[in-house]
């Protein structure tokens, strides 16, 4: 839903910024026309030439001929410039193999997520998902099979999730989620249904069925005003250890301060 309404917004602006090219061209050229026939009508009376129509002509057309032209080009030169910087700001802001949020990006709007959350006395739940044993898939099948099993993990979470909840890979086989509005009780049920969706899915790699399992380590914000996102993440952390070593493919609550 989100790359949709993104996708809505790049055509959009793309729109837009072709109309203002014209708009602009135009603006330009028409005052570049007038500035022309003022200058040359100031020369002419400074000088005491004749104003004769054939002047004022030759001082329409060459204006109404280059500006255009060059006022086109550098509005074109403008908007690859603005193309290319969204370019690298999205490649700042999601990972590039699985098209999730980047670790700085999910950082910073998860830090706004949780001060909305507190502003309106809203539960909140964090979760690390870690990939069992992930090194071990490359090192057998290759890093395009790992490639290929982290696509598949991220496309199977995003279909589990809400639209106001967020999802990021923070790096490797390592992966963060965001549950708004969500209580212990409701994230326990969604997060054990995710876990054994994970273990049953089968990945298909140059005709080898792949099959994956995911630890968690998950926390709620119990204090909301005492709490930031990277306590929380640290609290996670602990819980994520714990189901790792308890032996992995299972999901661990992070114990209260």
């Amino acid at each position: 839903m989100r790359r949709f309404y993104e996708t809505e917004r790049t055509l959009m602006d793309y729109r837009e910024r072709e109309k203002s090219r014209w708009l602009r061209m135009l603006f330009i050229t028409v005052i570049s026309i007038a500035i022309s026939l003022l200058i040359t009508f100031l020369i002419l009376l400074a000088t005491g030439t004749e104003m004769m129509p054939i002047i004022f002509i030759i001082a329409t057309i060459a204006p109404a001929v280059t500006a255009p032209i060059v006022s086109w080009s550098i509005s074109g030169l403008m908007i690859k410039v603005q193309k290319l910087e969204e370019t690298h700001r999205k490649l700042a802001m999601y990972d590039h193999l699985t098209g999730l949020l980047s670790r700085r990006e999910f950082l910073a709007q998860g830090n706004e997520l949780l001060q909305m959350c507190q502003s309106n006395n809203q539960p909140v739940v964090f979760a690390y998902l870690d990939l069992d044993h992930f090194k071990k898939i490359n090192d057998t099948y290759g890093h395009a099979a790992g490639d290929e099993v982290l696509v598949s993990f991220a496309n199977l979470v995003k279909k589990t999730l809400r639209q106001e909840d967020l999802l990021g890979r923070l790096g490797g086989e390592e992966f963060a989620l965001i549950l708004v509005n969500t209580r212990v009780v409701e994230a326990k049920q969604k997060l054990e249904l995710l876990r054994k969706s994970v273990a049953k899915m089968t990945i298909n790699y140059a005709e080898q069925p792949l099959k994956i399992t995911v630890s968690l380590g998950v926390a709620d914000w119990d204090r909301p005003h005492e709490e930031n996102l990277i306590s929380l993440m640290k609290r996670a952390d602990n819980a994520l250890y714990s189901a790792k070593s308890s032996g992995r493919n299972q999901l661990a609550f992070a114990k209260l301060f």
